[in-house]
């Protein structure tokens, strides 16, 4: 499942995920096509998928179409990952993806990245810790400076469990997406690692 390890296969075979790349519950594992094909393009055409996040045109999607859209998503994000849930029997099943979205070449230097995440509906419980873990690999491993969310204003529930995880509302983009007959808006909030510095230090006492 994750090609680094810093100990031996367990007995089931599987290699262990790196302590960097493992919050409470989840683990955090490399896209890898042959893998995690079916389940990305389950993800991406998954009724919840589509209700909170969706904004293109609504078409259908076959595996073909998904696969070269996972394939983007690798060479243009700084971070693209598979989540699973870990229970304590050791099972593992994949939950959803996050990515963090790199600048174009002659922008990186602003060390800016746009984060989203999916995660299936029953495990949604899990977003605010994905997020969490998200956040602490942007601003911690890859040096990240701000990292932001735009969630269109249908999606309400991701623009509050962003709120309780410590982004800032920035502002909207008006009547900017069409859906389902009528006009939304995007909110941009927005998380810069001096805020998420000073909300752990908080955390902490």
């Amino acid at each position: 499942m994750c090609p680094d390890s810093e100990s031996d296969a367990d007995d089931q075979g599987r290699t262990p995920t790196p302590k960097a790349f493992r919050s409470e519950n989840l683990e955090f594992c490399s896209y890898n096509s042959e893998e995690d094909d079916e389940f990305f393009h389950y993800i991406q055409t998954s009724s919840s998928s589509i209700i909170n996040w969706c904004a293109s045109t609504p078409r259908p999607m076959d595996l073909n179409f998904t696969s070269r859209v996972a394939k983007h998503l690798q060479r243009r994000s700084h971070l693209f990952v598979i989540i699973y849930e870990s229970d304590r029997a050791g099972e593992y099943r994949p939950i959803g993806t996050l990515f963090l979205k790199s600048s174009h070449r002659d922008m990186v230097h602003h060390r800016c990245s746009k984060l989203e995440v999916s995660i299936r509906k029953e495990h949604q419980h899990y977003e605010a810790e994905a997020i969490n873990w998200a956040l602490n690999w942007a601003f911690n491993s890859a040096n990240l400076h701000r990292v932001e969310v735009n969630i269109p204003s249908w999606n309400l529930r991701m623009g509050k469990l962003c709120d309780e995880v410590g982004f800032h509302t920035e502002g909207e983009r008006k009547e900017c997406y069409f859906k389902d007959g009528e006009w939304w808006n995007e909110v941009n909030m927005s998380m810069l690692k001096k805020d998420w510095k000073e909300r752990q230090a908080q955390t902490k006492k």
